[in-house]
């Protein structure tokens, strides 16, 4: 699967249909949608990843995806606008959007049961060391 490059979305050098915009983040329907009126938010600044912004330019987009996944659910409408953020493929920070009307319509994230040996493990590793 091909994914558009941002940078050239952003910048405006590839065309892409905008559905809304300032001056820090565009969203636009997505070319190769899950669903019809999939949206991609993607930063104006070029971050690696969502993790990657500053705390304000976090706190900017997930505003901003807000806004935008509202205006979604009212005039489509759906039941359900779906968040996904994989930051893998793509190395631009971004969010896909995805409207949705019943469960199973966006890929799950379902993998095989954590054993609870394992789970004990990853969850002291997560904590941390303890401070006393």
């Amino acid at each position: 699967m091909t994914f558009p490059n941002l940078l050239e979305v952003v910048d405006g050098r590839r065309l892409v249909e905008v559905v809304a915009s300032d001056a820090q983040h565009v969203a636009f329907l997505a070319e190769r949608p899950v669903r019809p009126g999939h949206v991609i938010v993607a930063t104006r600044v070029v971050a690696d990843s969502v993790f990657d912004l500053s705390t304000d330019q976090h706190a900017a987009l997930w505003a901003f995806v807000h806004a935008t996944a509202l205006a979604m659910r009212e005039r489509l409408p759906c039941a359900r606008v779906c968040v996904s953020v994989i930051g893998w493929a793509v190395r631009h920070a971004h969010v896909h959007l995805i409207p949705t009307d019943a469960a199973g319509q966006v890929p799950g994230l379902d993998g095989p049961p954590l054993a609870p040996e394992e789970g004990r493990r990853l969850a002291a590793r997560l904590r941390g060391p303890e401070v006393h």
